[in-house]
C-alpha cells in the first residue's frame, strides 16, 4: 500500500514539474518551474474567481520581447494578477510602498516587484525600474497613482511614466482593465467576484519621439481615453496634447484563459 501511496505521490509531484516547466517557458523570460505553477495559479484563479476574458488587438501580443513596460489603467487591488494572467511574459510590477505586507518579503522578491514611495525617495524605485529594464526585463506600471473611483473614468496620468519612457526609451504594452469590482478597499477585491475583462493593445514606442516626458504621459492619457471612451478626471491634468489614437479597428477575442 505504502509502494502504490509514494508511487501517485511521485507522479503528481512530476506532472507539477512539467507544467511547470512548460509554463515557465511560456512566460519568455528565464522563470523557475515554481514560478511556472504560480502562473498557472494565477491564471486558474482569475478564470474561476473573475471570469476573465482577455481581448488582444491584431499584433498586440505577437512581438513583445526585450524591455518593455507594461502600462494599465488602475481600477482595483486585483489589476496586477489580471493583466499577469493575460500576458505571456512575467512581469515584475511597480508598487506603492505602502501596500507593501512585511511577511510577505520573500513573495515581492521572488516577483521582482519594485516598490516606491510616494514622494521624492519613489526616484529609488524609478532607478531599480531603468535597471530592470536595462537587463530586458518586462515591469508594470500604473500611471494613475491610485484607483479610479468612480469606474468607468480615468485619473491623470503621472509624468513619472513619461519619464521611465524618455529615459529607457522601451517600448510600451498598454492594457485596459474593466469589470472587477468596486471595494471598499483595494484587498477586498481578491476575493470579490467579478467578470473582469483585460484588453491587450499593440505596442507603442516613443523612442524617436521629441516628446517630453510630460507629454508622453498625457499623449497615453489620451489613446486612453479614445480607446475606452471614458472622461478623464479634470483635476491635476497631464499636459494636454493632441493624439492621433483612435479606437482599433478589431479586437481578438479569448474567451478562454485556464
Amino acid at each position: 500500500m505504502l509502494f502504490w501511496v509514494s508511487g501517485i505521490l511521485l507522479a503528481v509531484v512530476l506532472l507539477l514539474l512539467a507544467a511547470g516547466v512548460m509554463s515557465a517557458r511560456r512566460l519568455r523570460d528565464p522563470a523557475d518551474p515554481l514560478t511556472g505553477l504560480l502562473y498557472i495559479a494565477g491564471r486558474t484563479y482569475a478564470r474561476l474567481v473573475h471570469r476573465l476574458r482577455v481581448e488582444t488587438e491584431p499584433g498586440a501580443l505577437s512581438d513583445i520581447d526585450g524591455p518593455l513596460i507594461v502600462v494599465s489603467n488602475h481600477t482595483a487591488g486585483v489589476d496586477p494578477l489580471l493583466v499577469s494572467a493575460g500576458c505571456p511574459r512575467r512581469i515584475g510590477w511597480i508598487m506603492a510602498e505602502d501596500m507593501r505586507i512585511p511577511h510577505l518579503n520573500w513573495f515581492w522578491r521572488w516577483q521582482g516587484v519594485i516598490f516606491v514611495t510616494r514622494d521624492k525617495e519613489g526616484r529609488k524605485g524609478l532607478r531599480d525600474a531603468r535597471t530592470a529594464l536595462a537587463n530586458g526585463a518586462c515591469i508594470g506600471i500604473f500611471p494613475e497613482g491610485r484607483l479610479e473611483r468612480p469606474h468607468g473614468r480615468l485619473l491623470p496620468f503621472n509624468p513619472g511614466v513619461g519619464m521611465l519612457v524618455k529615459r529607457t526609451k522601451a517600448r510600451i504594452l498598454p492594457v485596459i482593465v474593466e469589470g472587477t469590482p468596486e471595494t471598499e478597499t483595494a484587498w477586498q477585491a481578491l476575493w470579490t467576484p467579478s467578470r473582469a475583462k483585460v484588453r491587450f493593445m499593440r505596442p507603442i514606442s516613443y523612442a524617436d519621439s521629441s516628446l517630453t516626458a510630460a507629454e508622453i504621459a498625457a499623449d497615453l492619457q489620451h489613446r486612453y481615453a479614445a480607446w475606452t471612451g471614458w472622461p478623464v478626471a479634470n483635476h491635476a491634468p497631464a499636459a494636454r496634447i493632441k493624439s492621433k489614437a483612435a479606437p482599433p479597428a478589431s479586437i481578438k477575442t479569448d474567451r478562454s484563459i485556464a
